[in-house]
């Protein structure tokens, strides 16, 4: 699986999916460069928020095949989590809502009309991955001493950095995915990359 920092799911189409040169990444298994090429097309599910309404969408992600290991690779934009259908902007404005902006659980299911199980499923995986975050936030100078909770803090700093992904792409690279294993219990042995990006 390839995750590309430069690619969000409304440019996908164009930047990936139609895309008719060659692609530069690394094969995540073998580690060959330009050796991948088109090999197919599924679809996915992701529900997303626009002007503050969660839609759902179908999603064609482009899977790509190594010439070298003759594995194949799924390139997926920034904010597509994998095995996840919610994007990655809507479970951290879930819980901005619920940590920053104080609404309670059951505002915020029937606001977006989803499940109280799941943000606090997202509530979770937040904790899970907490401690790394702050490390990770602590290395690049971005967070030098948490006010109050270390949840709300941490939040803050995530949203102020979203819209850059300068934090997401320092944090990917520092922790070598760790956050994202945890974060959204990506537990299958596949092998994830991030995609080019300027170190």
């Amino acid at each position: 699986m390839i995750i590309d920092f430069n690619i969000n799911f409304n440019n996908y189409n164009e930047k990936i999916l139609n895309y008719a040169g060659f692609f530069t990444y690394v094969c995540p298994s073998c580690g060959a460069r330009h050796s991948l090429t088109r090999h197919a097309v599924y679809e996915r599910n992701i529900s997303f928020l626009q002007e503050n309404i969660l839609l759902n969408k179908k999603l064609k992600i482009l899977r790509l095949k190594c010439s070298s290991c003759e594995k194949t690779h799924a390139i997926l934009p920034n904010d597509v989590v994998p095995y996840c259908i919610y994007s990655y902007s809507f479970m951290i404005k879930t819980l901005m809502a619920h940590f920053i902006e104080k609404e309670s659980i059951l505002s915020i299911s029937s606001q977006y009309n989803i499940s109280f199980q799941l943000i606090y499923s997202f509530i979770s995986r937040l904790k899970l991955f907490l401690n790394e975050c702050i490390y990770v936030l602590r290395l690049f100078s971005l967070l030098k001493d948490i006010i109050g909770p270390p949840t709300e803090g941490v939040l803050n700093v995530i949203h102020n950095f979203s819209f850059s992904n300068c934090f997401f792409k320092a944090f990917f690279n520092e922790t070598k995915w760790m956050f994202l294993m945890k974060k959204f219990l990506n537990i299958r042995p596949c092998p994830i990359v991030i995609g080019s990006f300027d170190t």
